[in-house]
């Protein structure tokens, strides 16, 4: 869809804005530029729609170099959005949205109409705005007239430079969900600069940083939280946001939701079988209402038989040191663990149900990273 290959950008003064920049993005994917000020990014955009020329490497728009196009062609073919916005302030509205289209020749009620559906794709009223100006609109809604215009020709790919930087934190965040919404339904290619990590972040299907015109690392926001390539990317994503990462996870997102569980009335043989076969040394026991009754451990079971005890799994279960609920922090269960050292914490809902379990295996695939950039012990050295 569009593919950068050893693209560079070199000023007469030599300067290099861009150093052999290779890229491929995908139909329908929202890719993030980011990296410090001066790495190029912003560049890279530009020379996609040929407002700045590379000096040299291949750009590739739907498989064509984009020097095949002519600059006006090419332009019409893409999506822009930028900060400013753009609007055109003598125009209304439905006249701004449908700007290209009339270059493209497209007859006036057809415009009005795609107008009108493109309202109705942000939230906005066609009845109570198309007719207005750009000047009664506010700086949020002005900036989604921006966007629509960008869409309204239909065009594959849309390159957005930092579109929402002027606005404040609370609009940027609904504009940013809004965005994410929006390429769930038209499935546009994106390329979206951005100088604010927490941004992309939120809105990438793919990050890809920057510096000194280099691409250090590109990778799924999970992926760069995760396993950051080198010193810069981690101190660029910041360790604060490594740990935040980590404490935002609940124990839901960790928990086993299907747990080997007995009713308190089995047998002790049958409950020694089911831990045979699911090969693990304890089981959750519940009551007939799943309400949570303690952990009956392999030893204790063991042990009761051997006495031939005429018991029940219920007899020698014995009540957790501790319980976490699914809404807790995945730290919580994590500091539990350690405090009581023991290798599960049952997961027990309000109603005193069992919801699952959490175990140091599935917290170590989700956390161990985040805490390895910031420097904190890893759960596996955590003893």
């Amino acid at each position: 869809m569009l593919s950068f290959q050893d693209v560079c950008k070199r000023y007469p003064d030599g300067t290099t804005a861009v150093d052999q920049l290779s890229l491929d993005i995908s139909h329908g994917e929202l890719v993030a530029l980011i990296g410090p000020s001066g790495c190029g990014k912003s560049t890279t955009l530009r020379m996609v729609n040929r407002l700045v020329e590379p000096s040299s490497g291949t750009i590739l728009v739907d498989g064509r170099d984009n020097r095949a196009y002519h600059p006006v062609e090419l332009r019409r073919r893409l999506g822009y959005v930028i900060q400013q916005v753009g609007l055109m302030p003598h125009l209304t509205i439905a006249e701004n949205i449908a700007f290209v289209l009339r270059l493209q020749g497209v007859a006036p009620k057809q415009r009005r109409r795609r107008a009108e559906e493109l309202m109705h794709l942000v939230g906005l009223d066609p009845g109570l705005y198309l007719d207005r100006y750009p000047r009664e609109l506010s700086g949020g809604q002005q900036q989604r007239i921006g966007v629509l215009r960008a869409l309204a020709h239909d065009p594959d790919i849309i390159l957005m430079d930092e579109p929402f930087g002027a606005l404040d934190p609370l609009i940027r965040e609904q504009l940013q969900d809004e965005l994410k919404r929006l390429q769930k339904t038209v499935h546009k290619t994106i390329l979206f600069v951005t100088h604010d990590m927490d941004e992309a972040l939120r809105i990438a299907d793919r990050i890809v940083l920057m510096r000194d015109g280099r691409i250090v690392q590109a990778a799924e926001p999970e992926q760069m939280l995760r396993a950051p390539a080198d010193a810069f990317v981690a101190e660029f994503i910041g360790r604060h946001r490594m740990l935040r990462q980590a404490s935002e996870v609940a124990v839901a997102d960790v928990m086993i939701d299907n747990p080997v569980t007995m009713e308190v009335h089995a047998g002790l043989a049958q409950a020694l079988e089911r831990m045979r076969q699911r090969r693990v040394n304890s089981v959750m026991v519940v009551d007939s209402g799943g309400r949570f009754a303690g952990v009956a451990r392999l030893e204790d079971v063991t042990r009761a038989l051997e006495q031939g005890l005429p018991m029940r799994v219920g007899d020698v279960a014995r009540w957790a040191q501790t319980a976490v609920h699914p809404d807790d922090p995945a730290l919580n269960a994590m500091r539990q663990m350690l405090w009581y050292r023991v290798d599960a914490v049952p997961v027990v809902a309000e109603d005193g149900t069992l919801a699952g379990l959490v175990t140091r295996s599935a917290l170590a695939g989700v956390l161990d990273d985040a805490l390895r950039v910031t420097g904190a012990e890893p759960l596996a050295e955590a003893r």
